[in-house]
């Protein structure tokens, strides 16, 4: 889909702060073969009784102070996250919608895994389409805290605490919204569920979630290995192209790429292979390589900490891919039309 006006007006994102990994090697809670794959350096980890609510709070309004928008202009607010923010029966994104003060505005959680960002991006965009819409907040990310997750153990890569905003509008910003598309392979869902039983409520729910479990529980329902891996490759080849070929490029004229926050390895074959890109320093990955993985704050948290650091010139094209459970891929192009 080819967007012409609609813009990026700010960002802004709240990171707990850094763990290095090597402390969590030496107390034992980090596995050393997986600690070489990922080769991370830390992870962000948020202070006991931090809640998600505040998290996307503070990056909204972070990002809406530098938008040059008023609470008032903003027509929708979305707060993307993978797990909701701990109480069932609530709208979350309500409790935002109050913090950033804004008046009236629908305000409503997205939940696309950890694609739920750049998902969030594409609803914002056909909202903004509308001629008295004024402008949207995108809020998303998450946290890991145990015992309900183990970010050390729980998949091949780590989960970091932190959330990431962008306010858009059709009124000018740093970077224009080229293009954007979505697919997904619902095949794949069983990926993140297993064999765990589906229900409103389960009293023998287990936890830390340990989505590799899930995983090999999937695997040993019969898809075969090499069928999934060429599933997983699909889709963000798919969303690239198509985004890159709506705007009549290829990749190599894109000089920022901007993935999820895999690990060297991962982020390697699910992210780049797909792509054709062999390089990991095509992306952000000496910021990602400090935080983890935060659900579907990555990509605006990487570009944020590009723009804010000064590495985002005009003309420059910028690549968004985003991978979420599902599966569902989105990939979005933006153009930086203000350093």
């Amino acid at each position: 889909m080819i967007w012409n006006d609609i813009y990026v007006a700010a960002t802004g994102s709240w990171l707990a702060p850094p763990v290095d990994v090597g402390t969590a090697l030496a107390d034992g809670r980090y596995d050393p073969d997986d600690a070489a794959r990922a080769d991370y350096l830390s992870v962000a980890v948020a202070e006991p009784g931090e809640n998600v609510a505040d998290m996307w709070s503070r990056a909204a309004l972070t990002a809406l102070g530098k938008s040059g928008f008023a609470a008032g202009d903003v027509g929708l607010l979305l707060c993307a996250a993978t797990f909701g923010a701990g109480v069932d029966g609530w709208n979350s994104a309500a409790y935002v919608q109050r913090e950033l003060g804004m008046p009236g505005g629908l305000a409503v959680e997205v939940r696309g895994g950890s694609n739920g960002g750049l998902v969030a991006l594409e609803l914002a965009a056909s909202f903004l389409r509308r001629p008295d819409a004024g402008a949207a907040v995108i809020t998303a990310g998450d946290l890991f805290p145990m015992p309900y997750f183990d970010r050390w153990r729980s998949e091949r890569f780590l989960f970091g605490d932190g959330c990431a905003a962008a306010v858009l509008s059709r009124d000018g910003g740093f970077a224009r919204l080229v293009a954007t598309a979505t697919t997904g392979d619902p095949e794949l869902e069983g990926l993140h569920r297993g064999d765990t039983p589906i229900g409103p409520f389960d009293p023998d729910k287990r936890f830390p979630i340990d989505l590799r479990e899930r995983a090999k529980a999937f695997q040993a329902g019969g898809m075969p290995k090499d069928e999934m891996i060429q599933r997983l490759s699909a889709g963000p080849r798919r969303v690239a192209r198509q985004v890159l070929g709506e705007a009549g490029i290829s990749v190599d004229d894109v000089t920022h790429v901007i993935v999820p926050h895999f690990g060297r390895t991962l982020t390697t074959l699910q992210c780049l292979y797909p792509l054709g890109l062999r390089d990991i320093n095509r992306t952000a990955w000496d910021f990602a390589r400090r935080t983890g993985h935060m659900g579907p704050a990555d990509q605006w948290a990487a570009l944020h900490d590009l723009y804010e650091n000064g590495q985002l010139k005009a003309g420059e094209r910028v690549l968004m891919l985003g991978v979420g459970a599902g599966f569902c891929w989105s990939a979005a192009l933006l153009e930086i039309v203000d350093s």
